[in-house]
């Protein structure tokens, strides 16, 4: 009897073995797919803005602003040349659109 309640005994603990193993590569692998903790703290000593606003008329024009503080995307000045890419052709005025809408 010894040896058998042995074999029993190694059977169970093989088994609960077993289970254990497979709640733990259930539980890892669900880790895997749990978003990044994300630190309370920051490294940063201070906020850069990436899209700064001009201080005065000189530096709006240094950097590609008009003087109403708007970037040139509106009725920008035509320029022709050789290259099609770098050619802007003149856009139509308020008039022509609204002639050319109210025909649609």
């Amino acid at each position: 009897f010894p040896l058998r309640s042995h074999i029993i005994l190694l059977t169970i603990i093989e088994k609960m073995f077993s289970k254990s193993l497979a709640v733990l590569a259930l539980v890892a692998s669900a880790s895997a797919f749990s978003p990044a903790a994300k630190p309370s703290f920051t490294t940063k000593l201070f906020e850069v803005d990436p899209n700064p606003k001009p201080t005065d008329g000189g530096q709006a024009q240094e950097m590609g602003w008009s003087m109403g503080g708007e970037a040139h995307t509106r009725n920008p000045t035509p320029v022709e040349s050789d290259d099609p890419r770098k050619t802007i052709p003149e856009g139509e005025s308020f008039e022509e659109y609204m002639k050319r809408r109210a025909a649609e």
